[in-house]
C-alpha cells in the first residue's frame, strides 16, 4: 500500500510541476554545508545561505548563476605558557562563493555543473592579546549536483538541492 501512495504522490507532485514554464527562476534560502578541512581537523559543518537565478532558454535547458555564504565560529581555551588556561581564543570563518554554468531541467527535477570562484576568510582573537590574526584567499570553486522544485501557488515554488561542492585552498601556505 505504501508504494501505491508513493506513486499517487509522485504523480500529483509532476502535475502541479508542468505549470513552471518561466523564463527564469530565482531562489533563495538556507544553505548546510560540510567540509573536508585536509587532516587539519575533523569536518566540519557551517550554516549559511544561497541564491540562484537562472535563465530558461527552453523547457529542458537554462543557465544559472549562484551565490552563498557560510560562516562558522569556533572558541576555545588557551593554556599558552600558564596554567590557569583562562584565556579564550575565537576565530571566525566566512566562505563565500559564486558560480555559473549550465542546468538542465527535468521538471520537476534539475541537474546543474557550476563553475566559479570561492573566498574563505579567518579571522583569530584572544582575550588579553591586543589585535587579532586574519587571512583570506581566494581559490576556485565547482558545484555539480541538482535538486527538486515543486510549484506551490502561483509563482511561487519549494526547492531542496544537494551538491558536491569542489574548493581548492592554501590558506596556511603548507
Amino acid at each position: 500500500m505504501r508504494h501505491v501512495w508513493a506513486v499517487v504522490f509522485c504523480l500529483a507532485v509532476s502535475s502541479l510541476s508542468h505549470g513552471q514554464e518561466s523564463r527564469a527562476d530565482v531562489y533563495g534560502g538556507y544553505s548546510y554545508v560540510n567540509i573536508d578541512t585536509n587532516g587539519l581537523s575533523t569536518r566540519q559543518s557551517a550554516n549559511g545561505w544561497e541564491a540562484a537565478v537562472s535563465g530558461n532558454f527552453n523547457k529542458w535547458f537554462a543557465v544559472e548563476g549562484d551565490v552563498s555564504g557560510y560562516y562558522k565560529t569556533y572558541t576555545s581555551i588557551y593554556c599558552g605558557n600558564s596554567f590557569t588556561c583562562a584565556d579564550t581564543v575565537t576565530v571566525k570563518v566566512a566562505d563565500y562563493s559564486y558560480a555559473g554554468g549550465p542546468r538542465i531541467n527535468f521538471k520537476p527535477v534539475f541537474i546543474h555543473a557550476l563553475f566559479g570562484g570561492d573566498h574563505l576568510t579567518g579571522t583569530a582573537t584572544a582575550t588579553g592579546v591586543t589585535g587579532n590574526i586574519s587571512a583570506s584567499q581566494d581559490g576556485v570553486a565547482g558545484l555539480a549536483g541538482g535538486g527538486v522544485q515543486w510549484k506551490v501557488s502561483g509563482p511561487w515554488s519549494v526547492r531542496a538541492s544537494a551538491d558536491y561542492v569542489f574548493t581548492r585552498h592554501n590558506i596556511f601556505g603548507g
